[in-house]
């Protein structure tokens, strides 16, 4: 073989192997399947994500189904009171009732969240209606909530009921809006009501008042599981009257217990998904 054959023998393979790579290449000329460094796993997760903020002495307020022209204000005029932020748990359709109660939820610095288009629980959806259903749910409601949640540094979706099954999950990751949420977004203290030897250990509000409890025997469970737990994500809701009179009584009495109060972004969500 002659020298000059050698030199275009490897000017071919040189030019055979530019080709390969960049027929795996997108337009921007990252390598396809090759990982980002700068992505973000924000990704819904496959189940529930609970056991939030345990044992760190700070309370984020979270509050779901809103807002209501009755009592979200007045929830609103309270957190303002003691300079707390809190994390509204947005039922879209409800927002577009009540824009002015959007618009002031974010001027006075809180987080919007996503808690689908009408409340629609994801439980038994049929096979041929799922998909359409959990997509409308979650994104449709998106586009309505989008222009009240630049106050987060995430998107946070918490499901009707906390009704969730790890499909949904794989069906919303292949939207680029999915890939930005965090979620199903759970909670450490106000899930259910309970009694033990005469003494409200837990507590939810939308089941104290189904239930005809007072507001201090609603309070005394949330402040025995905050105290158990020391400190994570409450599950409230602006719904009803007795709800903003509890929270009225139960912020400074967190406060005079050393609590302090921080919302859904002081959690570290990389060291959750092992970054």
């Amino acid at each position: 073989m002659f020298k000059g054959d050698s030199q275009m023998k490897t000017t071919l393979l040189a030019a055979l192997f530019l080709m390969s790579a960049s027929a795996f290449a997108d337009f921007s000329g990252k390598i396809i399947g090759q990982q980002d460094e700068n992505a973000q796993d924000k990704v819904f997760s496959q189940g529930n994500m609970e056991r939030l903020h345990r044992g760190s002495k700070e309370i984020i307020l979270t509050f779901d189904d809103g807002p209501t022209a009755a009592v979200t204000p007045k929830i609103l005029d309270t957190l303002k009171e003691y300079g707390v932020k809190a994390t509204f748990f947005v039922i879209a359709n409800n927002a577009k009732d009540h824009p002015a109660i959007m618009k002031r939820i974010l001027a006075e610095g809180h987080i919007v969240a996503n808690h689908s288009l009408d409340h629609h629980a994801l439980k038994d959806l049929s096979f041929f209606s799922w998909k359409k259903t959990v997509k409308k749910e979650v994104l449709d409601a998106h586009t309505i909530l989008a222009p009240y949640m630049s106050n987060g540094k995430n998107f946070y979706f918490r499901a009707p009921e906390g009704a969730w099954d790890d499909k949904f999950a794989d069906l919303l990751n292949k939207e680029e809006i999915g890939r930005q949420y965090i979620g199903p977004i759970l909670w450490d203290i106000g899930g259910e009501v309970e009694l033990k030897d005469g003494q409200y250990v837990q507590a939810a509000d939308w089941a104290c008042w189904s239930k005809k409890m007072t507001i201090d025997e609603c309070l005394a469970g949330y402040m025995y599981e905050s105290r158990k737990v020391k400190g994570g994500v409450v599950l409230m809701h602006d719904l009803r009257p007795q709800s903003a009179e509890m929270l009225a009584k139960y912020i400074p009495q967190l406060i005079s217990e050393g609590f302090t109060f921080g919302t859904l972004d002081d959690i570290n969500w990389d060291a959750r998904n092992g970054k």
